[in-house]
């Protein structure tokens, strides 16, 4: 089998390793998977090792520091005097309207002379703000790959404002269940959602719940609509601080009344206040009067301006999701992670020292080395057995290799002659060219030879035809000669008659005359 094999493919060396090193190699790689197992037994060893000191050396509590926090660029509007017409005024606070919800906005009702333009402005993330972005990563709230100087949409904070209520709230007063909420629901709450929506559920249970204006709540989120009975939320246009604000202050304060009174009594701190929407929730009314305590101030600080219109990242948006009573429950629920943690580590360690005191884990892997080394015996025998069946298999192949170097020299010799005929073949190839090329010419001389003649015999042929032609001439000629001729004859004999007839005629006449004469005379006498 070997010698069939080896002579077919002509790499014996190749066969060798295919055919008799198998054996070997399987034995060899399942004492190489022992050993790797035993390697990653020890690994985990030193992993569980690395977590308890880990743990004692985080008991202190969950804490999270960055040395460089990010930034990001945003786009705001810049005031900017021109002299519009009213035409261009119209239609650059339509573009702005549409631009307020997709970018970034700034009231554009103030002055129609007034051009709005695009300048990029550097939008700072500190480290407050991707500490609380981790924590919800953490907490499975808000996913991983979140990135913080990102802008923050619509559909994504109504996704995680209902996750995290959902999941923390322990105030059944505050809390959205969307399994309850969305309970005998029939009617989609905006014309822009269906239901095949990622988070149609999300966006629906906080319409139910009132959260957000929608087509059930009867007020309409859909501040740029042309036709009035079109509910829409743009899911992916981003939110706006006033939305943002007013979502979670809905879940953060209850109802108080009188709220818009104590609004227009107080002095309140922003200056911007105549741009917030006139159909803003009382809650959020709430939250501005709240002062340090407020939502707005946590997530965006110390400002005068609170610019209702404009969008906010998604570190903002954290920081305001985990802002009033959410970030009691966020913490609680950080030490309730890192309590079964403890515990789970706390119970490893706790078995591991019951496996050390009874000697279970010793005698396991005292048990394990007897196994390797008596399966490490039969490795060693099976590889003395193989090294000879190796031996025994090399000698075969040498003996093989030898007849395919005989084989190869007789091929060789072959492929000599082969080649001595491929030249002769070339050199009687080239001389039949020659000579085709000499037969071409030739035929090529006897072709002009052809025509040649063929042109000659036309030649002949016309001459022939114009002799003949002369011949048939002469003839004719001779017949008119012979005829000339004959005429002539005629011409002389009949000359020579008339001639006779003349002389006859003169003879006559002067008999008549002498006739006559002498019957004259007689007549007379």
């Amino acid at each position: 089998m070997f010698y069939s094999s080896a002579t077919a493919t002509g790499t014996p060396s190749s066969l060798f390793l295919r055919t008799a090193v198998t054996p070997s190699l399987i034995l060899l790689r399942r004492r190489l998977s022992k050993i790797v197992i035993i390697a990653g037994i020890g690994t985990c060893v030193t992993a569980l090792l690395a977590a308890i000191a880990y743990f004692l050396l985080s008991r202190k509590g969950f804490q999270f520091r960055f040395h460089s926090p990010s930034s990001t660029e945003t786009t705001v509007y810049d005031k900017i005097e021109t002299n519009m017409s009213d035409e261009n005024a119209a239609a650059a606070s339509d573009a702005a309207m549409e631009g307020v919800s997709d970018a970034i906005g700034i009231t554009l009702h103030k002055e129609p002379a007034e051009k709005l333009e695009r300048v990029k402005v550097s939008v700072y993330v500190d480290s407050n703000q991707l500490e609380t972005l981790s924590v919800l990563k953490k907490l499975k709230i808000i996913e991983d790959d979140v990135a913080a100087d990102e802008l923050c949409t619509r559909r994504e904070y109504a996704r995680w404002l209902l996750r995290l209520n959902s999941m923390l709230e322990r105030n059944q007063k505050h809390r959205i269940v969307p399994s309850i909420s969305l309970s005998g629901s029939v009617i989609a709450a905006f014309d822009d959602l269906g239901v095949e929506d990622p988070d149609f559920e999300s966006i629906q249970a906080l319409a139910e719940s009132g959260i957000i204006p929608s087509k059930l709540s009867g007020t309409n989120s859909c501040a740029d609509s042309s036709d009035g009975s079109s509910f829409c939320f743009y899911p992916e246009r981003f939110i706006s601080r006033q939305d943002l604000i007013s979502w979670k202050a809905q879940l953060e304060y209850g109802f108080l009344p009188g709220i818009t009174e104590q609004m227009s009594k107080t002095k309140i701190y922003y200056m911007d206040v105549k741009e917030i929407s006139s159909d803003a929730t009382p809650e959020l009314l709430t939250d501005m009067l709240a002062g340090d305590r407020s939502i707005i101030r946590k997530v965006f600080g110390q400002s005068r301006r609170f610019q209702p219109n404009k969008p906010l990242t998604k570190a903002q948006a954290a920081v305001a999701l985990t802002s009033g009573r959410m970030s009691e429950a966020v913490s609680n629920e950080i030490l309730r992670l890192e309590a079964e943690k403890a515990l789970r580590q706390a119970a490893v360690k706790e078995i591991r020292n019951e496996f050390l005191e009874r000697g279970d884990i010793k005698r396991f892997w005292d048990e394990k080395m007897n196994e390797e080394k008596i399966r490490g015996f039969e490795v060693e025998k099976l590889y003395i057995a193989a090294l000879h069946d190796l031996e025994e298999e090399k000698i075969v192949q040498v003996k093989t290799y030898e007849e395919n170097l005989k084989e190869k020299a007789a091929m060789d010799c072959q492929r000599q002659l082969l080649l001595h005929l491929k030249e002769e073949v070339d050199e009687m190839s080239e001389r039949l060219a020659s000579e085709r090329s000499v037969y071409v010419a030739e035929q090529c001389n006897l072709q002009e030879l052809l025509s040649n003649l063929q042109f000659k015999q036309e030649v002949m042929l016309d001459t022939k035809s114009i002799l003949e032609a002369e011949i048939e001439a002469l003839r004719i000629l001779r017949q008119v000669l012979q005829f000339s001729l004959h005429v002539d004859c005629l011409y002389t004999h009949l000359l020579s008659w008339v001639e006779d007839e003349a002389r006859k005629s003169q003879a006559r006449t002067r008999v008549l005359e002498e006739v006559g004469r002498r019957w004259k005379w007689d007549n007379q006498a």
